[in-house]
């Protein structure tokens, strides 16, 4: 039974980003979110837009904020959860697994067209050949395993500079897995 009259749709969504009266009761709340692309520096609550597949703060119309509760600037090509406003949606709906049943399809591994991986294999491949690191295999063998978010790390081998933020989304692309901010090394290094 329930303590109060409130119909099964949530009171405080309707409410959500206005001032509320002293009337209002403790509550929970489904919003929708959506993995996106920083296009550039970007605060947690900052409000942002897409265009051409990225997100920002200016120059485009607003349809969410940034995860709020990040305790870090998302940087340039960094993935973070964009919260759609309240309200905005057409549908909602949870998508669950269960071992007893099929897979759903819509759960687990990035998902991406062959075109897509070749180009960020492409991408990935001319990078490290013109960068001071070892083979291909061996790089993005690293980048998935890499627990460091300062340094990408390979022994005996003399590799030291920057690593861009898109190198992160290149590896995504490629090898179907999403590849955390703690994971993603800014630069590489050898411990020669």
């Amino acid at each position: 039974m329930s303590a109060d009259n409130r119909s099964t749709h949530t009171d405080a969504l309707a409410s959500l980003g206005t001032i509320i009266n002293e009337g209002e009761k403790r509550d929970a709340i489904h919003l929708a979110v959506e993995p996106a692309i920083a296009g550039q520096r970007l605060v947690p609550g900052m409000h942002v837009g897409l265009k051409d597949g990225q997100a920002f703060g200016e120059g485009v119309k607003g349809v969410g904020i940034v995860d709020p509760f990040l305790i870090a600037p998302v940087r340039k090509g960094e993935r973070f959860w964009l919260v759609v406003y309240p309200r905005q949606i057409t549908s909602l709906r949870h998508v669950w697994e269960h071992p007893d049943f099929p897979a759903s399809g819509e759960t687990g591994d990035i998902s991406v067209s062959e075109p897509s991986k070749a180009a960020s294999e492409k991408w990935l491949r001319d990078f490290i050949a013109t960068s001071n690191c070892p083979d291909y295999e061996t790089v993005i063998a690293a980048a998935v395993n890499n627990d460091d978010s300062d340094y990408l790390h390979f022994s005996g081998i003399d590799a030291h500079g920057p690593i861009p933020p898109e190198f992160w989304t290149h590896v995504e692309v490629v090898t179907g897995r999403t590849i955390y901010a703690a994971q993603r090394a800014e630069y590489f290094s050898c411990a020669c």
